[in-house]
């Protein structure tokens, strides 16, 4: 016997939409818990879409507040979380060093890093 579904897919998606794509403030906006909110994105593909575009529009503004605390307001914080983050493919990692000392003498270590091989 079919289960009948609580809520429409236009109810959840007008539920995810009202919050951003959040899960859990959708399934507090519907009454429901939020495995009930994932279960409608694991079954329903416009549901999905849905949840994924409104997301995506989140953490697009979330990105513009970063960018214009890092480029307009100058902020050191935002510059490197940004270059930590979004410019990790063009190099800006962090470098971490090994301190190995032995009866209070420092031994000294080579570290060789080799290009990564191509696929092919």
């Amino acid at each position: 016997m079919a289960r009948t579904e609580r809520y429409t897919r236009e109810q959840m998606i007008e539920a995810l939409e009202a919050a951003k794509g959040m899960v859990y403030l959708a399934a507090k906006h519907l009454g429901c818990s939020h495995t009930t909110v994932y279960n409608y994105i694991k079954r329903y593909a416009s549901v999905r879409l849905v949840q994924e575009q409104t997301t995506g529009e989140f953490l697009d503004s979330v990105e513009l507040k970063l960018y214009q605390a890092a480029l307009r307001d100058s902020k050191p914080w935002a510059i490197q979380f940004a270059l930590r983050t979004k410019g990790k493919q063009r190099g800006y990692t962090e470098a971490r060093g090994l301190d190995i000392t032995t009866k209070g003498e420092k031994v000294e270590t080579n570290i060789i890093i080799l290009p990564a091989k191509e696929d092919g």
